[in-house]
């Protein structure tokens, strides 16, 4: 049985050429489906961006802006839908029970708020400092997931920091998971990724990436400005 991969979909790409950056990579995910049992795990994107806005305006609690930043990321994954071809959206808190051994070939886009919502406090900060980066770390140790993979609009530090993920990234993710960090505006990075374990990016995790199973090497190029 394969374990799944969680591919956390930025929101700022949605910002990136009219949104139109988000066509290739939902086609890439379409195609690698048949193969590898893919989790999109949606950012907030503009919806998010709204909730600070007005957490700021009118002074809300982080508690309130957590639980509505939740709920921007189920419209951001309404979004991706439209840009996924023949994906699905699995709400993760639904009385059906979320089975690995029955993953369909198709990308499963992830509905986390209401699942979110129920998670304890000490186990995930109701506060700014927990966004969709640890929300994907925390499902990807959840679910035993064999890879995360986090697609960003940008080349990020190889020192992984502040603003590049969330503060409370480093710890929600498991120590030994597979990590990459891929610039999204190149598609084809994430489909190297998927075909052979490696590509251009950071990577985190055991000291030699393994690709499903096999030992690859690691290819870690210089962050492009």
């Amino acid at each position: 049985m394969q374990k799944p991969i969680i591919i956390k979909l930025g929101g700022s790409l949605v910002y990136q050429e009219d949104g139109q950056a988000l066509k290739p990579l939902g086609n890439i995910l379409q195609c690698f489906s048949a193969k590898h049992p893919l989790l999109i795990v949606p950012g907030g994107g503009p919806f998010a961006d709204s909730v600070r806005d007005y957490g700021e305006r009118l002074n809300l609690s982080e508690p309130t802006c957590h639980f509505m930043a939740l709920l921007a990321m189920d419209q951001f994954a309404y979004l991706l839908q439209s840009f996924i071809p023949g994906s699905r959206l699995t709400d993760l808190a639904a009385p059906v029970s979320f089975q690995q051994s029955s993953f369909p070939s198709s990308p499963q886009i992830l509905l986390c708020s209401r699942y979110i919502s129920l998670v304890p406090p000490e186990d995930l900060p109701r506060s700014w400092s927990v966004t969709s980066d640890s929300i994907a770390a925390y499902l990807a140790k959840r679910l035993d997931a064999a890879l995360l993979v986090l697609l960003k609009s940008v080349d990020i530090d190889p020192e992984v920091k502040e603003p590049d993920v969330d503060a409370y990234f480093h710890e929600a993710l498991s120590p030994n998971l597979p990590v990459w960090f891929l610039n999204g505006l190149y598609p084809e990075r994430l489909a190297e990724l998927l075909e052979t374990g490696h590509t251009q990016g950071v990577y985190l995790g055991p000291k030699t990436p393994t690709s499903f199973g096999k030992k690859v090497p690691l290819v870690q190029s210089p962050v492009e400005k």
